[in-house]
């Protein structure tokens, strides 16, 4: 598998080789539960396990490195949703020419990688800003976040469900004294409670789609303040509107709302990635802020951040942390431009 610039290495996913990829999730037993009731026991497994990793993550460094291998195999052989989304997304990440092996590969690096972000929010409601800080490696294009401010009209963060999200929060406290995050509540109440629970001693206000149309006036509202706004910009979530944009030789929606938020408010959109290195350092991207002034430039928005999207899942494949199906070619699509449904 060959991928471009930084990403021409190996994935740091459960094991180091393709070979070894290919053995051991061909050998390993695959459950024979199904129905409600192995949905249930997946729940309950699910909620043990996060309910652990939180607890011994924030207590116990080495826990993370021990368990991995486990989580593994449990998430392959029994979150069938997940391994087979990981697997359909990969195909697309990947080049043309791509094997099923590389399609492997990179999927189990996905959810390895998603399995560091779980214990990377234990881990972190432990710990102040400043220890959180001092994980930043180094943050590349600082200069576009300060042009952004400079009008003083707010500020629309969008990002992707990659790295360390949290890092990314925090980075941002240091300079914003009033930091909004929209998110949708979790189906898993221990890890909605453990977010919940950072973000407040980050002293981030949490703003839910899940409380309806409402959010987003006070958004604008907020935005107007110059206070800034953060979401991520890479799913649809349930009650918000998306639109189906060229994406990575396929198709993708992408939520419209931030580009709305910009129409409305006036604020910028600023792009920013937050990646993980292999060694748990932290790296923060910010790209040139995108403006919205009419009805006509809203298409333009969304483009523009696709584009920039596709960039960096081409550079950081096992970094994106989406576990359903992704590309709309890959799922059932009602209309090119839909409110998504639960």
């Amino acid at each position: 598998m060959t991928l471009p610039g930084e990403a021409q290495r190996e994935l740091p996913g459960f094991g180091p080789s393709s070979a070894q990829a290919a053995k051991l999730c061909r050998h390993l037993p695959r459950p024979s539960v199904s129905g409600r009731a192995g949905r249930l026991i997946r729940r309950k497994a699910a909620d043990f396990w996060l309910n652990l990793l939180f607890r011994l993550s924030r207590h116990n460094p080495n826990f993370p490195v021990r368990t991995k291998p486990f989580f593994f195999w449990f998430t392959w052989n029994f979150a069938d949703l997940m391994r087979e989304a990981t697997l359909c997304n990969a195909r697309r990440l990947l080049p043309p020419g791509s094997t099923k092996i590389d399609h492997l590969v990179l999927a189990r690096a996905i959810i390895g990688n998603f399995y560091d972000f779980i214990c990377d929010v234990g881990r972190s409601v432990g710990q102040s800003r400043k220890q959180m800080l001092e994980r930043i490696e180094a943050t590349e294009g600082q200069e576009n976040y300060f042009a952004a401010r400079a009008p003083r009209r707010g500020a629309i963060v969008v990002t992707a469900h990659m790295g360390s999200f949290e890092v990314g929060m925090a980075s941002l406290r240091r300079h914003e004294s009033k930091l909004h995050v929209v998110f949708r509540r979790d189906a898993y109440g221990k890890f909605e409670q453990t977010r919940s629970m950072l973000r407040k001693r980050l002293g981030v206000n949490e703003v839910c789609v899940d409380d309806g149309l409402g959010v987003w006036v006070r958004l604008r509202d907020a935005l107007r303040n110059d206070e800034v706004v953060l979401v991520q910009g890479d799913r649809v979530m349930p009650g918000q509107r998306g639109r189906k944009m060229r994406f990575m030789g396929g198709h993708m929606m992408l939520p419209t709302g931030p580009a709305k938020l910009a129409l409305a408010s006036g604020a910028p959109i600023v792009p920013i990635f937050s990646i993980r290195r292999p060694e748990g350092a932290v790296r923060l991207f910010v790209e040139p802020p995108i403006w919205v002034a009419s009805d006509d430039e809203v298409d333009r928005a969304l483009e523009q951040f696709a584009r920039t999207l596709e960039r960096y899942l081409r550079r950081y494949p096992d970094q994106w942390l989406m576990i359903r199906r992704a590309w709309c070619e890959d799922t059932p699509l009602v209309s090119d431009d839909l409110t998504a449904k639960q």
